[in-house]
């Protein structure tokens, strides 16, 4: 089966146990644009084609009909990328010759980029937006948000509810077992609770650590907008005098 290239564009290009002396991209301006401003920090979602020197179409995001992301400056895509879409700005389309040094060197990638290939991409700049980061709540800021509408979920463990109680309001859905691993549950009930990933959600633990993993996860891997945690968690909690309910199994 022919591998897609889809997934693998948009890895950081590493070359282990050596310096990479990059060569420079061309680039074409082939439309101007008048929008705002692609820089380092930003989330730019574009549409692209691209295509190896003898014209081989190897990936395109308009047949998908969805629209590529990624935050400039993360290491979500190749140097060749981070270089040629730095700098534009929204309604703008360039046109980027990529040397091998600057997308997959030597190595390719899989059997639709081969090695040392040169890389032609067509890229259209859509939007670019300020990358969403995890909110921080102190107890009285998860009271004030839950009055504003807030989705409030303790991600802890049944036995942990079980002690110390929950927050009232709050939805006790496990996301951790207690190896650490994902609980087989949690994808279903969280997502029959948030059905929206613009939804405002509070996550809450025991301390914070764990709303910390979850809540980045949820921004950077699913898109997730409004993400706020409890900093310090229930001990939080009941560290600023305020009160729980017993939690009630289903």
């Amino acid at each position: 089966m022919k591998q897609t290239i889809t997934s693998l564009i948009f890895i950081a290009f590493l070359m282990i146990g050596k310096l990479v002396m990059a060569s420079e991209i061309h680039i074409d301006i082939i439309t101007e644009g008048t929008g705002d401003l692609a820089e380092t920090g930003k989330t730019v979602s574009v549409h692209y084609e691209g295509q190896l020197t003898d014209g081989t179409v190897f990936d395109a995001s308009k047949p998908r009909g969805e629209a590529f992301r990624f935050t400039i400056g993360a290491g979500q895509v190749i140097p060749g990328w981070e270089q040629g879409v730095t700098g534009m700005k929204v309604g703008e389309t360039r046109k980027l010759t990529i040397p091998p040094e600057l997308a997959y060197g030597s190595s390719g990638a899989g059997d639709v980029i081969p090695p040392d290939a040169t890389l032609i991409f067509t890229i259209e700049l859509l939007e670019v937006t300020t990358p969403a980061v995890l909110g921080q709540a102190t107890p009285d800021e998860l009271l004030s948000a839950q009055k504003d509408g807030v989705i409030v979920i303790d991600i802890r463990r049944e036995e942990e509810w079980q002690e110390t109680g929950i927050i009232a309001g709050a939805y006790p859905i496990t996301a951790f077992q207690s190896n650490g691993g994902l609980h087989p549950e949690f994808r279903n009930k969280f997502f029959d609770t948030v059905t929206d990933p613009d939804v405002p959600i509070l996550l809450y633990c025991r301390s914070g650590s764990r709303t910390t993993s979850l809540g980045n996860a949820l921004i950077d891997q699913l898109g997730f907008t409004n993400v706020t945690h409890l900093t310090d968690g229930i001990n939080g909690w009941q560290a600023a005098g305020q009160n729980t309910v017993s939690y009630q199994p289903e």
